[in-house]
């Protein structure tokens, strides 16, 4: 394993090297099946657990800008990449690529629905774009007042939820920009997620808060009991029963929050490539395996596989 020697607590007991170098982005399924992994310029490494090679090698048309950002939707059947002007759609299970569009905007986040069926995109310019991928419907949602930070959709692409640098994570509808509900922040919204069916939302500001919201009435649920300061959520998936919540973030951070009352449940450290200075990493992506395990994919190429059930009945 590559760890550093100074470190303390508990091992993944699963890990794999996906990447040499730093990684730009990279995000996992629902179910830590699929990693995609971008290092800079085309192509993008999509990786099946457990295998020793990557399964497909993906292209960004004739792009020689980096791949910046990566999307998996619910059911882990599509994806999609993007550079600031270009985005691609593919299906996970052939490989095969679905659609490349040019964008007329800088773009900043991205979200895809269940089956690639629909994707949300949101700008530098403050606006969010909705598409329907089936129909080729578009909708433009003007609600924001600075730039997009982060974008989600339900599953079904029903719902949308966007965070701004404005302080305010909207959610709304996606067939007719109706706002349900608007969620305050005292600082920039800096990553916004929904459960896959739109009841229960998590938004974090610039300065390491973190909330959690009951939807579609934006009630305050609880508050996450952070410890101590300087953390920043980089990436936050709900489980499928929807009573806990992972998140990944700056300086190696790994960590499960119960929902109703924010409570920390477990604390971990991902791993460190030996020869990448400085001696950090950011998680950008989070997974649960099943019940008891979790995945994490972070900016020093390692995909890791940690146990949860003995950690977690510490704090029961």
């Amino acid at each position: 394993m590559l760890l550093s020697g100074c470190d303390a607590g508990p091992r993944p007991f699963g890990q794999s090297r996906y990447a040499e170098g730093t990684v730009l982005a990279a995000d996992t399924s629902a179910d830590g099946r699929f990693t995609l992994i971008s290092t800079g310029p085309s192509p993008v490494q999509v990786w099946q657990r457990g295998d020793a090679e990557p399964l497909y090698h993906w292209y960004q048309g004739e792009s020689q800008q980096d791949i910046v950002l990566l999307a998996t939707s619910p059911d882990g059947q599509a994806a999609a990449t993007a550079t600031e002007d270009t985005l691609a759609l593919w299906s996970l299970a052939t490989g095969r690529n679905r659609g490349f569009y040019r964008l007329n905007h800088p773009l900043r986040a991205l979200a895809i629905a269940d089956r690639g069926r629909a994707v949300l995109l949101g700008y530098h310019n403050g606006e969010a774009e909705f598409v329907d991928l089936t129909s080729g419907r578009r909708l433009l949602f003007m609600g924001h007042r600075d730039r997009i930070n982060s974008v989600d959709l339900s599953a079904d692409g029903r719902l949308a939820l966007t965070g701004s640098h404005d302080g305010e994570a909207i959610l709304w509808q996606t067939g007719d920009a109706a706002i349900l509900a608007r969620l305050p922040h005292a600082h920039s919204v800096s990553l916004v997620r929904l459960d896959e069916e739109g009841r229960r939302a998590f938004s974090a500001d610039a300065q390491g808060g973190g909330q959690l919201w009951r939807l579609p009435s934006g009630e305050p649920l609880a508050a996450l009991q952070v410890p101590g300061r300087g953390q920043t959520f980089i990436s936050a998936r709900f489980d499928p029963e929807q009573d806990r919540l992972l998140t990944g973030g700056t300086a190696r951070r790994l960590q499960l929050w119960q929902l109703d009352d924010g409570r920390l449940l477990d604390s971990l450290q991902v791993g460190l490539h030996t020869r990448l200075r400085p001696a950090s990493a950011m998680v950008y992506g989070v997974a649960f395996v099943n019940p008891q395990q979790i995945y994490s994919i972070s900016s020093a190429g390692l995909g890791e596989t940690w146990a949860l059930s003995q950690r977690e009945s510490r704090h029961e």
